[in-house]
């Protein structure tokens, strides 16, 4: 079983992983469950979901162990029909922390109830994520970082109720959405096990196919290194 870094320290996100690539050859850890070691935040420079997770997948794997997999995810968030001015997109945190001086769950919470409620009460929602892979090896005594990145969808509705947020703990959005399971709009923490599976069919084809990849890279580099090129 492949042993793959999830470079969070949100159980929930790493749980939803889990779950997702579950029954895979794959073992999927967080990185307090990989090093005791408080590890830098890396540095977002760039624009995109995609982009920014390269810059963590890179980052990341300049901690680990020769032949770790890192795995990192980026996200944005797209409003439809409301003024852009309250369009968040890659900086889904930095309005609550105008508003109220700091960032909780239950704060941001409560800012994106009221943007619900500005607009009618709900709000057609895309996330777009970005999610990169990344893996060090040895090239001649030379560490180098192989990454390559993708991007999936997840179509929602932003709503103005709050439905059970001690269940999302970390990922706050998770408790005012709404996703539409077979014509029927159901609240985002009351959807089971087979219906959450069904909704992240894209995020699913785009980390299995990354996984792959980055396999077959590896695989390749360490062929050529011992020469069975």
């Amino acid at each position: 079983m492949k042993k793959i870094v999830v470079a969070t320290t949100n159980n929930n996100k790493v749980n939803r992983l889990k779950k997702l690539l579950e029954g895979l050859d794959y073992e999927l850890v967080s990185l307090k469950e990989v090093t005791d070691k408080e590890l830098p935040e890396p540095e977002e420079k760039a624009s995109t979901p995609v982009e920014i997770a390269i810059e963590k997948a890179i980052h990341y794997s300049k901690f680990m162990p020769e032949g770790t997999v890192i795995l990192t995810q980026d996200d944005t968030i797209q409003f439809e029909g409301i003024d852009e001015n309250d369009n968040p997109r890659l900086h889904i945190k930095a309005p609550v922390k105008e508003k109220y001086g700091k960032f909780t769950d239950e704060l941001a919470a409560q800012y994106y109830k009221a943007l619900a409620e500005k607009y009618g009460g709900t709000i057609p929602m895309k996330f777009v994520y970005g999610h990169a892979v990344a893996i060090k090896v040895n090239d001649n005594g030379r560490y180098l970082t192989k990454v390559i990145g993708a991007e999936s969808k997840l179509e929602v509705r932003l709503v103005n109720r709050i439905n059970k947020l001690e269940k999302s703990t970390g990922y706050f959005l998770a408790a005012l959405m709404e996703a539409n399971v077979d014509g029927k709009w159901i609240p985002y923490n009351d959807l089971d096990e087979e219906s959450l599976v069904k909704l992240d069919i894209d995020l699913y084809n785009s980390i299995t196919a990354l996984l792959r990849n980055i396999s077959v890279s590896y695989t390749h580099l360490r062929a050529h290194e011992t020469g069975a090129y």
